[in-house]
C-alpha cells in the first residue's frame, strides 16, 4: 500500500487542527442560535428538534394574489375608511341645514281648525369658505394614504419575487448537490484511497478529497438551512 512521507503526516495533522476548528466555530454557532431561541421560545429552545421543517404553506401565486393581507398592508383600509369618512362629513358642513314641520290645530267652531306648514333652514355664511382648507387638507391625506398603500404593495411584491427566486436557487443547488455533487465528491475520495492504498498516489491527495467530501456536505447542510429559513419567512408573511 502506500506510504506516508513526513510531508504527508504533517498534512494529516494540519487538516486535524483545521477539523477541530470547525468543530469549534460549528459549537458556537449552535450555542448562539439557541440562545437566540431561548430568547423566543423560553426553556423551549433547549429540547430536541424533532422531524423536519414543513414546506411552503401557501404556493407562491396564492402569496402573491393575498399580498394585501400582509400585517404593514392590512391597516390601510380603516385608515382610508377613516380619512374618506372625514372628509365627507367636512364636505356636509358646507351645505345648509333644513327641516319642515305641518301641525294640526283643533280650535273653536267659531274660527274653524288650523293647519300650519312650518319651513326652517340655515344659511350657511362664509361656511364654505371656512371649510375649503379642511377638506382639501382630508383629500390629500386620502391621496397620502393611497399612494403610500401601492408604494407598500410594490415593495412587498418586489420582496416576495425576490424571495421566489432565491428559493428557486436554493432548490436547484440543493437537488444538484444531492443527485450529483455528493456522489462526484465521495466517488474522488474513493479513487483517491484506492490509488494511495495500491501506491499510486499520495496522503495529501487522500486528505484533499476527503476534505471536498467535507465541504460539499457542510455546503449542502447550509443550502438547506438558508432554504428552511426562507420557507419560514415566506409561511409568516400572511396570517391565517
Amino acid at each position: 500500500g502506500g506510504t506516508a512521507q513526513a510531508g504527508d503526516l504533517l498534512m494529516a495533522k494540519q487538516e486535524a487542527l483545521a477539523l477541530s476548528d470547525r468543530r469549534d466555530d460549528l459549537q458556537r454557532d449552535r450555542s448562539k442560535a439557541r440562545a437566540m431561541l431561548r430568547r423566543w421560545v423560553g426553556a423551549r429552545a433547549d429540547e430536541a428538534l424533532q422531524g423536519t421543517p414543513g414546506p411552503l404553506s401557501r404556493p407562491l401565486d396564492q402569496l402573491r394574489s393575498e399580498v394585501h393581507r400582509h400585517a404593514e398592508l392590512a391597516q390601510y383600509p380603516a385608515m382610508q375608511a377613516m380619512a374618506l369618512a372625514e372628509t365627507r362629513e367636512a364636505q356636509a358642513e358646507t351645505k345648509g341645514d333644513w327641516s319642515w314641520e305641518v301641525a294640526y290645530s283643533r280650535r273653536d267652531r267659531r274660527w274653524g281648525d288650523m293647519v300650519s306648514f312650518q319651513v326652517t333652514f340655515d344659511l350657511p355664511w362664509q361656511q364654505e369658505r371656512r371649510q375649503a382648507p379642511q377638506i382639501k387638507a382630508k383629500q390629500l391625506e386620502l391621496q397620502r394614504l393611497e399612494a403610500e398603500q401601492e408604494d407598500v404593495t410594490r415593495r412587498h411584491l418586489q420582496e416576495l419575487e425576490d424571495s421566489a427566486s432565491e428559493l428557486a436557487a436554493l432548490n436547484s443547488q440543493i437537488e444538484r448537490l444531492q443527485s450529483a455533487g455528493m456522489g462526484l465528491a465521495q466517488g474522488r475520495a474513493e479513487l483517491a484511497l484506492a490509488n494511495y492504498q495500491s501506491a499510486k498516489g499520495d496522503l495529501s491527495t487522500v486528505l484533499t478529497a476527503r476534505a471536498q467530501v467535507r465541504e460539499t456536505h457542510w455546503r449542502l447542510i447550509d443550502l438547506q438551512a438558508q432554504r428552511d429559513t426562507l420557507i419560514a419567512r415566506l409561511n409568516s408573511l400572511i396570517a391565517d
